[in-house]
């Protein structure tokens, strides 16, 4: 006897499958496309599947000094609105991650307020010593300056020096300096340094937030095993010209025109993450410039969306957003399968709702896809066999636990 068992639909292999998933003490112990039996049953009805517990590798929670932006809490509580189980938190913070101090004031602000599991972050310019000492998830380079300014001077020997897998921001310094309006030439330039220096160094290395053609293509020529890359969903779906209608729409890597676009989508099934980028600003700090888009309650629901117009499969969800993630950040305590964690996203393949910015929970309540009208919705999100969010509604108190992330492999 199981403490609970999910019946319904579940996406395992590529293929959606009828059965049962048993699980005791937060984990799962039996993957069945028979009848389990179990303390307590949730039955997923029809046109509802269960997937993998999804990851965001890319989010940025703000708080510190910085609370009337965002806080771990409004932050993690936007991810499992949005399906969102595990979220990897970025250290450019204010103050930022630069120092073991700091590093232990985040781990301890996420281990009282997070309702999302997580990975921690440590930001490296020229502080290796520090870096070595604070035993990250993961560590983050800037290449060129972007929200709160602080960027390496020397990022082949900052991104040498890191204990594990390194996410790089690649836009190079020099062209940002004399075109603020950051072209593509200033993401190209900086992916193709860092492609240089992970062929050198053979270290496992992730690129943030790929924008451009030239850009997704160098790294797919140079086809190093050990270095993956992301693309957001403002990038998949946006363009410089929603940008021309909507200043808020601000960004960094900035919205392309569209042949960028599209050529992350004939590339799209050679992309290993899908990340949001989440930078919640209020409205105030939007008009005055500030830079970046909220996006853990929209991400899985335009993707949902996309899958429903016959443009990706929802494989393709699982396999950006939970596969790809646990292998290339070494998690050991994530997956679809027997002794790993009950992380699970429901999603309703069917559900038509309008995007209402004023009922997310995070703290910047404007989205570039308000009035959007979205088929396909996330409507119950479990942590360890917990529900922590049912119809829009978060139910638990924070249960989010920090990950066991092992080197990464890229």
């Amino acid at each position: 006897m199981y403490d609970l068992v999910l019946k319904g639909k579940f996406l395992t292999g590529g293929k959606l499958i009828e059965g049962s998933i048993g699980v005791s003490d937060g984990k799962i112990l039996r993957v069945s496309t028979g009848e389990l039996k179990g303390e307590e049953t949730i039955q997923i009805g029809r046109g509802k599947v269960i997937l993998p517990g999804l990851i965001d590798v890319h989010v940025h929670l703000r708080d510190f000094d910085q609370r009337k932006k965002e806080t771990v809490e409004t932050g993690t509580m936007a991810a499992v609105h949005g399906g969102i189980t595990t979220v990897f938190d970025m250290p450019n913070t204010q103050p930022p991650v630069l120092d073991v101090k700091t590093f232990e004031r985040r781990k301890a602000l996420f281990e009282r307020t997070a309702y999302a599991d997580y990975a921690l972050s440590f930001l490296i310019r020229n502080n290796c010593g520090d870096a070595v000492k604070a035993g990250a998830d993961f560590y983050k380079i800037f290449m060129g300056a972007s929200t709160g300014g602080v960027f390496s001077e020397d990022f082949e020997g900052d991104y040498s020096c890191a204990p594990g897998i390194v996410s790089v921001h690649a836009e190079d310094t020099e062209i940002i300096a004399q075109n603020p309006e950051r072209p593509p030439e200033a993401e190209i330039r900086a992916i193709k340094r860092a492609l240089n220096a992970a062929e050198k160094l053979r270290k496992p290395l992730n690129i943030c937030h790929v924008s451009t053609a030239d850009g997704i293509w160098a790294i797919l020529q140079r086809n190093l095993p050990w270095v993956s890359f992301e693309v957001t969903p403002h990038h998949l779906f946006l363009t410089r010209k929603d940008f021309e209608g909507n200043p808020l729409l601000k960004v960094y890597p900035p919205l392309r025109d569209e042949k960028h676009r599209r050529a992350l989508w004939e590339n799209f099934s050679r992309i290993p993450l899908i990340a949001s980028d989440h930078a919640p600003h209020t409205p105030e700090d939007k008009e005055s410039g500030a830079a970046g888009i909220p996006g853990l309650e929209t991400e899985v629901a335009l993707l949902l969306d996309a899958v429903n117009r016959g443009m990706l499969e929802l494989s393709d969800i699982v396999e950006k957003m939970h596969t790809n993630p646990v292998k290339i950040f070494g998690i050991m305590n994530k997956g679809l399968e027997v002794g790993k964690d009950a992380d699970f996203t429901v999603v309703d393949l069917k559900r038509e709702w309008t995007v209402k910015p004023d009922d997310f929970y995070t703290k910047a309540k404007w989205s570039p896809w308000e009035g959007r009208k979205l088929k396909g919705k996330v409507v119950i999100t479990l942590l360890r066999g917990r529900i922590v969010m049912e119809e829009d509604e978060i139910l638990e108190k924070p249960q989010g636990v920090r990950i066991n992330a092992g080197k990464g492999s890229a």
